[in-house]
């Protein structure tokens, strides 16, 4: 009975709903950009994703929520097809001082994340910024076959 019950207390945990991972870049145009990486619990329903700033909504894919004045026209958010990120895009990006933004992820559950972000510390976005882990893991497994079929 013990076992039966860490295992379901265990799997609860394991399917658990969460946000993964919080990145933010600058692009060309020197825009934010941020990526707002999640788990979900089940395929359905399509997860909402609202960022805030201070309590303010910067963008949603909820079209029930206002976006606050000052980001009107300036922050788009979007759900990325198959890779679980939600992405929000704000132009104008303004360099005064370090701002917090909330990433909110709805779905069964409510889940978020915040960070800091510093324009003058961000780095520029990029193709391997994204997908350079995946890339050295390939490498990395790779070279780990290869001498594997030498010895």
């Amino acid at each position: 009975m013990y076992i039966l019950a860490t295992a379901v207390c265990l799997l609860g945990f394991a399917s658990a709903q969460k946000v993964t991972k919080l990145t933010s870049c600058l692009t060309k145009e020197k825009n934010l950009r941020m990526d707002c990486k999640y788990e979900l619990t089940a395929a359905t329903p399509v997860p909402i994703c609202t960022y805030t700033q201070e309590n303010n909504v910067v963008g949603s894919t909820d079209p029930a929520k206002s976006q606050d004045p000052t980001f009107k026209n300036r922050g788009a958010v979007a759900i990325m097809e198959g890779i679980t990120t939600c992405r929000l895009n704000l132009t104008g990006f303004s360099d005064d001082k370090p701002k917090n933004f909330t990433c909110t992820i709805m779905q069964k559950e409510t889940v978020s994340k915040t960070s800091t972000v510093e324009k003058k510390l961000l780095l520029q976005c990029s193709a391997w910024s994204e997908h350079g882990s995946m890339l050295m893991l390939t490498v990395t497994s790779l070279v780990l076959l290869l001498e594997a079929k030498w010895l």
